[in-house]
């Protein structure tokens, strides 16, 4: 009977520490489950205030070429909006208040000051020559925050750092070594706080309503192997293939065309009237030995020998051995950004590789009442005088859901390119875009 308590009890005791490794087994996981949830909250509260931090910058450039009180008002109080929100998301990660509080003092400073100046501008009070002075330096110290943060975090990832792993340090002194982003305010990075500081233009244009530019009739999926063949080039293509069906507003037939040097391309033809929607490459590395001004000729040339019209050039980027162009269709002179078609032109033959034309046929039509009230010699008047050398065209731009004829008023400000979108009709300013410049090419934000 003792032998057998005893085997009963040992057997107990066993069954128990094995719940208890696998209940301490459950406890670990979870436990480093919660951890990792807990990193990458941090971290995107930290991607969060660097976006903030970005789009502060481009609107305190932006702010004081506008013209338009609604407009100026709007970025200021943008500016305020996002500055709290870097205030938010710095103060939510474990970092020491004592090396943290100059940049989050900053960033608070920041808010108020964008506030007070939107309040005045919106109470009729241009902005003044020292309040414009000031906005740049704002705005360079943005940047060099920015910087600082994204070089903080670079060091973390190289090292293997976690935020989460440190306990509670809102007193601690700076840590550079093991918390390298309390280092992002120090003055010997360039920092010196003052005291009181988004791919081409409408590229995602709305889609209006129904297709304009499909035509009528239906097509047969053996139609679309044809369409995509001499959409390409017929002498350029080895084989097509039938590729399965898309459904939606801009239903169609996808194609898989295989050209002669072997290179697939991947298309799709509209079932309403036989339009080709997209065209791109399985795969993109070309050499690089044409020019961009031949690959954007040749784009403008094939556009217009495929219906699409008279083009212009408006963005190009360029990235492995493909031309990426955004084309705007023009009307009478205006520039219809509605409608704008996307092509890929390979850089080694000119040849067009890649294209989206979905904007183009929701919105294509031919407008009528594009004859503007303002004239463009007022509309140049109008302007900021810091807008140096300004120009100015008609185009249309799609805005809150429909359209409106602008001046594009095209200048510089320091050494950035600048558009300002001024309604034609009414004189109000509409929208500002800054035009960066990169290795790719051109950038609009």
């Amino acid at each position: 009977m003792g032998k057998k308590s005893s085997w009963i009890l040992a057997a107990v005791l066993g069954l128990c520490l094995c719940a208890a490794l696998v209940y301490g087994a459950w406890q670990g996981r979870e436990a480093q489950l919660l951890a990792r949830q807990l990193e990458s909250g941090y971290t995107r509260r930290l991607m969060e205030s660097q976006e903030h931090l970005q789009a502060i910058g481009i609107k305190l450039s932006k702010s004081p070429l506008a013209g338009d009180v609604r407009l100026q008002v709007q970025l200021l109080a943008e500016v305020s909006r996002q500055a709290d929100g870097v205030v938010s998301g710095l103060s939510a990660l474990p970092l020491s208040h004592a090396a943290m509080s100059d940049t989050i003092r900053f960033c608070n400073q920041l808010s108020e000051y964008a506030l007070l100046q939107a309040l005045r501008v919106a109470s009729g009070q241009p902005l003044e020559e020292e309040t414009v002075s000031r906005l740049q330096a704002l705005r360079e110290q943005c940047a060099l925050l920015t910087g600082q943060l994204a070089v903080a975090q670079q060091s973390m990832l190289a090292e293997g750092m976690k935020l989460a792993a440190e306990g509670n340090v809102f007193y601690a002194p700076a840590q550079a070594d093991s918390r390298p982003l309390e280092m992002v305010g120090d003055k010997d990075h360039g920092m010196d706080y003052p005291t009181m500081v988004y791919d081409g233009a409408f590229s995602d244009a709305t889609h209006y309503g129904q297709p304009k530019a499909l035509g009528e009739g239906e097509i047969a999926p053996e139609e679309a192997l044809t369409i995509a063949r001499d959409f390409v080039g017929a002498d350029r293509v080895r084989a097509a293939a039938h590729a399965g069906e898309a459904a939606g507003l801009l239903a169609g037939y996808r194609v898989t065309l295989t050209l002669q040097d072997g290179t697939v391309l991947n298309a799709e033809v509209t079932r309403q009237g036989g339009k080709m929607l997209w065209l791109m490459p399985e795969h993109a590395s070309f050499a690089q030995r044409l020019p961009v001004e031949e690959c954007t000729a040749r784009g403008a040339e094939f556009l217009q020998s495929r219906g699409f019209g008279e083009t212009e050039a408006n963005h190009v980027r360029v990235y492995d051995g493909l031309c990426v162009v955004n084309f705007v269709p023009v009307q009478d002179g205006v520039l219809l950004y509605p409608d704008l078609v996307k092509l890929q032109l390979r850089m080694d033959t000119g040849e067009v590789v890649g294209l989206e034309s979905n904007n183009y046929l929701m919105n294509h039509t031919r407008r009528e009442g594009l004859e503007p009230v303002y004239s463009r010699m007022q509309v140049l008047r109008q302007v900021s005088p810091l807008l140096m050398e300004p120009t100015a065209r008609l185009c249309l731009i799609p805005y809150l859901g429909g359209e409106r004829l602008c001046y594009e008023v095209s200048g510089s400000y320091g050494e950035e390119a600048y558009r300002i979108y001024v309604d034609a009709a009414t004189g109000e300013e509409l929208e500002i875009l800054m035009m960066v410049q990169d290795p790719e090419g051109t950038l609009s934000v």
